[in-house]
C-alpha cells in the first residue's frame, strides 16, 4: 500500500524520497523475520528439549508405557513401548500391531474391551487385568489416558501399567492365610471373641457363636445383650465392669474368670474366660479378644462329685450297715454310728486304736493275708466272715467286704469297709441245713407223685384226642344223616306242591313255603352247630395273610344287596396267623350287619388300629343299633333279638366270631345303642408263631 501511495502522489522528481521509504520498510520487515525465525529456533530448541525430557521419562520409568492408536473403523495398533514394557513383557515388535497379533484371543477380546470401556467414559480409567508374557500369567495394574484432537475425537490412548504379580501372590497367600485361621478358629472347641477399639465385635468363631448365639454379622457393644446374658458364678448378673471382653478392652490381662452365659435362644453354659487387650507396636490399642472354654460338663461332675459325697456321708452316718474308712496301718479314720453299736465302742474310743485291736485272734492272720493281696493290686477286693470282740468282751460274727481307694497315680490312700452283722445268719444257718434235709426228702416225695400225674395226664391227653377224633366223626355223621332227611322233607313237599298244584289254597302254600322254611332253619342250625364244635379245635398251619385280600374275597362270596356299600379305611395288615377262622369272623360280622340292616342302601365300613402285640379291627354300619342291655346276650349260643319267622337267623353266627376271636388269644366286643348303628372291635395277634 504504501508503494502505491508514493506512485500516485509523488511527483518523478521524488523518486529517491519513495526509494529511500522503501527500503526503510524492508529494513523493518526484515528485521521482524529475523526476530520470528530466531523466536522459532527457540521454540524449537525448547521442544526438542522437552521432547528428549519426555523420552527420557518415557524410556527410564520402571512403569511400563504404551501407546495405541484408535484408528476410524475402531482397530487398536500399538504405536510403541517403552523400555520398562518391552523388558517386563519380553515384546520388542509391537508397532501397528493389533491386541489380536500380540495376545491370545482369550486375552485380546479383554484388552480391547477395556480400551473401548476407556474410550466410551471418554477419561482415564484404572483397572487390574491378567495377561500372558514371558510363558506365564502375570497381574499388571494399569491406566488408560484418552488423547483427543482438535474436534475432541479420542484418536490415541497412552497407557501406564505396573506389574503387580507379587503383590497378588501376597494377596493369595494372605487369603490362604486367612482361610487357614478361620478353619483354625472354627474348628477350636474354645471359644473366640474380638472387637475393635470401639467395642464392636468384630470376630466370634463358630464355638463363640454357638455359646452366645449371636448372629453372623459385627454387633455394637450396647447391643450384646440382645442375645444372652452374663452371670456371676453365684447367679448374680454380671456387671459392664466385670465382662472379660470389656476389662480386656481396657488393658487389663484377664485370667481363669469363670461365668454363666445363658442365651436368650439356647443353652445356658458355664465358661472359664481368658483375655488381653491388643496392643500395636506403637502402642495404640486395636482392641481386645477373649478365649472361652466350656466348663459346663466339668462344673456338673463337680456338682455331681459333691452331691455324691454328700449322699455318702449321708448314707454312712444313717446306714443299718457298720461302716469305716480305714488308713494303711489299720486305724480307724472313720467309723459309723452302727459300726459303734455293733461293737459297743463309742467313736472316738475306736479312732484311737485299730482294727487288729478287735479282731478275733484266730481270723487276724487271714484278714492280713487279704489285706496284702489287695495292696499288691492282686485282686480289686475281697470279702470275708470274720469276729469282732466287742467292748463288754462278746464275740459278734460280720461280713466283711473291704476295698482299696487310690489316688490318681494309681497309690494306696486308704480302705473302705462295710461290716454287716450275721449272729442271726449264723445261727439261721444251723436251722437251714437241718430244714434243707427235711426240705430234700419232701423234694423226693412230691418229685415222685409229679411223676404219677404227669403220666396220669399223658394219659388223659390221649384220651382227649380220641374223644376229640370221636367228636368230629360224630358230626360229620351226625350233619350229613341229620340233613338227608331234611334235603327229603324239602323235596317231598317240592313234589306235593307240583302235585297238587291245582288243588292248594293259599294258607297251604302259606304252610308249604313255611315248612321250607322251617327245613332250611334246620339245616343252618345243623351247620352252625357244626362250625361251633370246630371251632378252637381244628388248627391250621399259619401263614401269611394280606388281611386286605381276604376281606376282598370274603366281600365277593357275599349277597351284598345292589345299594348296599362296604368300605375299607387306610392300609390293612399282614398277619402270620391262621387262615380260615380270620375268614370266619370277618364273614359273621359283615354278613349279619348286611342281614339286619334295614334298608338295602347301608354301609359297612371296615378299619383296623396297631397296638403293641396285635391288631384291632374295626366293623361298623350303619344300621338300627342294639340296646345296650342285650350287648352280652348276643354272644350267647341260640340267642336272636329278633323272631326267627321274621329273619331265617339261628343265633350262632355271632357266638361262632366270639370263640374264634378268644380261640386266637383275642377279645371282642360292641359297641352301640338303638338308631346310632353298630360297631364290633375285634383284636388279632400279628404273629402266631
Amino acid at each position: 500500500m504504501s508503494n502505491f501511495a508514493c506512485s500516485r502522489n509523488l511527483a518523478p522528481s521524488g523518486a529517491r524520497g519513495c526509494q529511500f521509504i522503501f527500503l526503510t520498510e524492508m529494513n523493518d520487515i526484515n528485521q521482524q523475520l529475523q526476530e520470528k525465525i530466531a523466536e522459532l529456533e527457540a521454540q524449537k530448541i525448547t521442544i526438542y528439549q522437552q521432547e528428549q525430557f519426555l523420552r527420557s521419562i518415557y524410556d527410564n520409568v520402571q512403569e511400563a508405557i504404551f501407546v495405541v492408536d484408535v484408528e476410524s473403523d475402531g482397530t487398536f495398533r500399538y504405536q510403541g513401548f517403552n523400555s520398562a514394557a518391552i523388558e517386563l513383557t519380553g515384546i520388542k515388535d509391537v508397532i501397528n500391531k493389533t491386541p489380536a497379533q500380540i495376545f491370545p484371543p482369550s486375552a485380546a477380546a479383554g484388552v480391547e474391551e477395556r480400551y473401548r470401556q476407556c474410550i466410551t467414559a471418554a477419561t482415564t480409567i484404572s483397572y487390574e487385568e491378567c495377561l500372558p508374557f514371558k510363558g506365564e500369567n502375570t497381574w499388571w495394574l494399569t491406566s488408560l489416558n484418552p488423547i483427543k484432537d482438535p474436534t475432541g475425537k479420542i484418536y490415541r490412548l497412552i497407557g501406564t501399567t505396573l506389574n503387580i504379580s507379587d503383590r497378588k501372590r501376597a494377596e493369595t497367600e494372605l487369603d490362604q492365610e486367612k482361610n487357614f485361621l478361620r478353619t483354625l478358629l472354627n474348628n477350636l472347641s474354645d471359644g473366640i471373641v474380638s472387637c475393635d477399639e470401639n467395642s464392636i465385635i468384630t470376630l466370634f468363631n463358630q464355638a463363640a457363636q454357638k455359646f452366645h448365639n449371636l448372629p453372623a454379622k459385627s454387633i455394637p457393644a450396647n447391643e450384646w445383650a440382645e442375645y444372652y446374658d452374663l452371670y456371676l458364678p453365684d447367679g448374680t448378673p454380671m456387671s459392664k465392669e466385670n465382662i472379660p471382653l470389656f476389662r480386656a478392652l481396657q488393658g487389663e490381662s484377664v485370667r481363669d474368670v469363670e461365668m454363666m452365659i445363658i442365651p436368650k435362644q439356647g443353652q445356658p453354659r458355664t465358661l472359664l474366660a481368658n483375655g488381653d487387650p491388643i496392643i500395636a507396636p506403637d502402642g495404640t490399642k486395636l482392641g481386645a479378644v477373649v478365649a472361652m472354654r466350656d466348663i459346663t460338663a466339668r462344673k456338673q461332675i463337680e456338682k455331681a462329685l459333691w452331691e455324691s459325697q454328700a449322699r455318702f456321708f449321708k448314707i454312712f452316718v444313717h446306714a443299718a450297715v457298720g461302716m469305716a474308712i480305714v488308713d494303711l496301718d489299720g486305724r480307724w479314720l472313720e467309723v459309723n454310728p452302727a459300726l459303734c453299736e455293733m461293737v459297743g465302742y463309742s467313736e472316738e474310743e475306736l479312732k484311737a486304736t485299730n482294727f487288729q485291736a478287735i479282731t478275733y485272734p484266730e481270723d487276724l492272720e487271714s484278714d492280713l493275708a487279704k489285706l496284702k493281696q489287695l495292696l499288691l493290686g492282686q485282686i480289686p477286693s475281697y470279702q470275708m466272715e470274720k469276729r469282732y470282740i466287742c467292748k463288754q468282751g462278746d464275740i459278734v460274727w460280720i461280713n466283711l467286704s473291704v476295698s482299696l481307694v487310690r489316688d490318681k497315680n494309681d497309690q494306696p490312700l486308704y480302705f473302705v469297709a462295710l461290716i454287716e452283722n450275721i449272729n442271726q445268719r449264723k445261727q439261721a444257718q444251723q436251722a437251714l441245713s437241718q430244714l434243707n434235709e427235711e426240705l430234700e426228702t419232701r423234694v423226693q416225695q412230691r418229685t415222685a407223685q409229679l411223676e404219677q400225674l404227669n403220666s396220669m395226664l399223658l394219659t388223659t391227653t390221649a384220651q382227649l384226642e380220641k374223644r376229640n377224633q370221636e367228636l368230629d366223626q360224630f358230626a360229620y355223621v351226625a350233619s350229613h344223616d341229620l340233613k338227608a332227611p331234611l334235603r327229603a322233607i324239602a323235596n317231598l313237599a317240592s313234589w306235593i306242591e307240583e302235585d297238587l298244584e291245582d288243588k292248594l289254597d293259599e294258607e297251604t302254600r302259606y304252610n308249604m313255603n313255611l315248612l321250607r322254611s322251617r327245613v332250611q332253619r334246620l339245616e343252618n342250625l345243623i351247620n352252625g352247630l357244626l362250625a361251633y364244635s370246630r371251632v378252637g379245635r381244628l388248627k391250621s398251619e399259619p401263614q401269611f395273610v394280606k388281611v386286605r385280600d381276604l376281606l376282598s374275597e370274603r366281600i365277593d362270596l357275599l349277597d351284598i344287596p345292589p345299594g348296599f356299600t362296604i368300605e375299607i379305611v387306610g392300609e390293612m395288615p399282614t398277619l402270620i396267623t391262621e387262615i380260615s377262622p380270620l375268614q370266619q369272623v370277618f364273614s359273621n360280622l359283615i354278613n349279619n350287619a348286611i342281614k339286619h340292616h334295614p334298608r338295602n342302601d347301608g354301609k359297612v365300613t371296615i378299619t383296623t388300629t396297631e397296638k403293641p402285640n396285635f391288631y384291632e379291627f374295626t366293623v361298623t354300619d350303619d344300621g338300627i343299633g342294639i340296646a345296650p342291655k342285650y350287648h352280652d346276650k348276643i354272644f350267647t349260643i341260640f340267642q336272636t333279638l329278633e323272631p326267627r319267622d321274621k329273619t331265617e337267623n339261628t343265633g350262632i353266627g355271632l357266638s361262632i366270631v366270639k370263640k374264634a376271636v378268644e380261640a386266637q388269644g383275642g377279645k371282642i366286643t360292641i359297641k352301640s345303642s338303638l338308631g346310632q348303628g353298630t360297631t364290633f372291635k375285634f383284636t388279632w395277634r400279628k404273629n402266631l408263631k
